[in-house]
């Protein structure tokens, strides 16, 4: 039990690496609490015991991943020099180029049935709508864009996305100052 106690510290620093160790830390700390709690309990109070510690912990888990990144979207890294806007398409460049004169700094990739319309400041960049090769590059543009931190998917439905203060940073650096 000593050596337990000692190593707690690190076993908490090993599961605050990831949303699963956090919830998977929750669990056995509920469960060791309510052994001790009501061990000696009724059976009828253990099981409700058990079945709203159980759905607390859906609650959190539930909460948990709804405030996580989506989809798997990896974490947007921040943009680190000019160079690496250099870098970006031809599409990602029209594409921060448009949404940093656009007031809200947004950008609109809307879906209606088999039809995209990719806008931002009033100009629709997407014109060819049915050409599918077309329409995945500028969505390519867009995840390239996520990927380097200079647009942040907001609400997380892959349909409006705002410009990161590395975004204006970069759409400055390639259009000149305003």
């Amino acid at each position: 039990m000593d050596t337990l106690i000692e190593g707690l510290p690190e076993i908490i620093t090993a599961a605050a690496q990831s949303h699963l160790g956090i919830l998977a830390l929750l669990s056995v700390a509920l469960a060791v609490l309510a052994y001790f709690f009501f061990a000696k309990s009724a059976i009828k109070i253990r099981v409700w015991i058990f079945v709203l510690l159980f759905l607390g912990v859906v609650g959190f888990a539930v909460a948990m991943f709804r405030v996580a990144e989506p989809r798997g979207d990896s974490v947007p890294r921040p943009a680190e020099n000019a160079a690496q806007s250099a870098a970006l398409s031809e599409q990602a460049v029209k594409i921060l180029t448009t949404a940093a004169q656009d007031p809200a700094g947004q950008v609109l990739f809307e879906r209606y049935g088999a039809s995209v319309d990719l806008h931002s400041n009033g100009v629709s960049l997407f014109t060819d709508k049915g050409d599918h090769r077309t329409m995945v590059t500028w969505e390519a543009a867009l995840d390239e864009l996520v990927q380097q931190g200079l647009l942040v998917n907001w609400g997380g439905n892959g349909e409006i996305f705002e410009l990161t203060r590395q975004g204006y940073e970069a759409a400055e650096k390639i259009s000149g100052p305003n």
